[in-house]
């Protein structure tokens, strides 16, 4: 039931996105990443400021 839920709303944004693109409008960028970015931007100063070591 889990999966089903996970693709029927994938289903419903890739098509909210074909739609939009036809009548011209950029669909909005609504990505964990994104979310993340706007969230706590402190992350992406963290690997600037502390380097992965190797």
């Amino acid at each position: 039931m889990l999966t089903h839920v996970i693709i029927h709303g994938g289903y419903h944004r890739g098509e909210i996105g074909r739609l939009l693109s036809q009548i011209s409008i950029a669909p909005p960028w609504d990505t964990f990443a994104v979310h993340l970015h706007q969230t706590e931007p402190s992350r992406r100063l963290q690997a600037v400021i502390e380097p992965l070591s190797v």
